[in-house]
């Protein structure tokens, strides 16, 4: 059988085309695939009063648990994001922040026909690597602002 408009003639098979249809709209209601169950988290991030123009965020589980993943996300001018599909499962977190802060120096090539601003790590290790801050992220969307003093 033969479905034609126009002078053009396609191929229809009625016994196929209602299921063809149902599956069709089933897979566009069910989305791109199943929820990730991430949290999204955002928020502002600054030291000692300055905002971290440059820097990284790892929000790293605490106890370790399999179904929790570390996640890490960059801030850019004093804010961080990362979305669901990037962000950490729900539960308890020790939160790590690093900012590599320009110096005002600039380390020539050895050519002298390139040049790159010289950074330093200026978040102490309190808040990085022997982190004391923690976050609980519920499902959903987060907000938590980190003004961390000197």
């Amino acid at each position: 059988m033969f479905l034609c408009r126009n002078s053009i003639c396609v191929p229809f098979f009625p016994c196929l085309s209602r299921p063809l249809f149902l599956a069709a709209a089933i897979l566009a209601l069910a989305g791109c695939g199943p929820d990730s169950g991430r949290a999204a988290v955002q928020g502002k991030v600054s030291y000692g009063g300055e905002p971290v123009d440059f820097g990284g965020i790892a929000f790293v589980p605490e106890g370790g648990g399999d179904a929790q993943a570390r996640a890490t996300g960059d801030i850019l001018d004093g804010h961080y994001h990362l979305d669901s599909s990037h962000g950490p499962n729900p539960g308890k977190y020790r939160v790590q922040i690093y900012w590599q802060k320009k110096t005002g120096r600039k380390i020539t090539s050895r050519s002298g026909t390139a040049s790159r601003e010289v950074t330093q790590q200026v978040i102490p290790a309190h808040y990085n690597e022997n982190s004391e801050l923690t976050v609980d992220l519920q499902p959903g969307r987060n907000t938590f602002d980190f003004d961390l003093p000197k």
